[in-house]
């Protein structure tokens, strides 16, 4: 993509660093997202807080911390598109707030982009400070974001610090997700079978990335 092709008439750029950066979770909820670049947030680090029933675990956020980056993907939408993604953030139950900040990219540059904050987050601590458990992603939120960084190929230093995020170990909404995924791209069959379809019972274990697999089609290897 050209600097020039950018920005567009009644479209908005929007920031994603957390469970967005994987294509399938943003166009769940807005399929008319296109892809822009990849972006480096300078002067943020990111954080997980205050609990989320979905994915088990703290909700991620940014905080402001000197000579901190983090990675994400830049995303362009419709102007109809920005009152859901602010229903999905839950900007009207003051859950996020928006934050206009300026995205360093490989090749157009530094762009100015929507982005969402926690309303509240926890006090600086120090590199070597254990983080407590309440404030670790859960497993399912980390594993998305890893898919998402893999897809887009961001940094090599940046998925390792993915993964060496320790999690609270909760699946949480991640096995709806996978659900969905596997029995939600075919029709249902609509012939009628005579009597009770006995059948056993569905057992995901996510756990096993090759299993994972299965549910996540990317053109990248998905490595846990």
């Amino acid at each position: 993509m050209m600097e020039n092709e950018v920005h567009q008439a009644d479209t908005f750029l929007y920031f994603a660093y957390s469970a967005n950066i994987f294509t399938f979770r943003m166009k769940m909820f807005n399929p008319n997202a296109e892809f822009v670049s990849i972006g480096r947030l300078d002067n943020y680090r990111l954080h997980f807080f205050k609990y989320s029933k979905f994915w088990g675990g703290p909700r991620p956020t940014l905080v402001p911390t000197a000579n901190a980056q983090i990675w994400g993907v830049i995303w362009r939408l419709r102007c109809g598109d920005l009152i859901s993604l602010d229903d999905h953030k839950g900007v009207n139950d003051k859950m996020y707030f928006v934050k206009y900040v300026d995205v360093l990219t490989p090749y157009l540059g530094t762009i100015r982009c929507r982005a969402y904050m926690l309303r509240e987050y926890p006090l600086p601590r120090g590199n070597r400070e254990m983080i407590p458990l309440e404030q670790r992603p859960s497993w399912a939120c980390k594993q998305v974001m890893i898919m998402g960084a893999l897809e887009h190929r961001l940094p090599r230093h940046y998925i390792k610090f993915l993964k060496r995020l320790k999690d609270n170990g909760e699946e949480g909404g991640i096995r709806t997700l996978c659900l969905i995924m596997r029995y939600g791209k075919n029709m249902p069959c609509e012939c009628r079978v005579p009597g009770k379809l006995l059948r056993k019972p569905l057992k995901l274990t996510l756990r096993d990335p090759n299993e994972v697999r299965k549910f996540v089609q990317s053109p990248y290897p998905l490595r846990f």
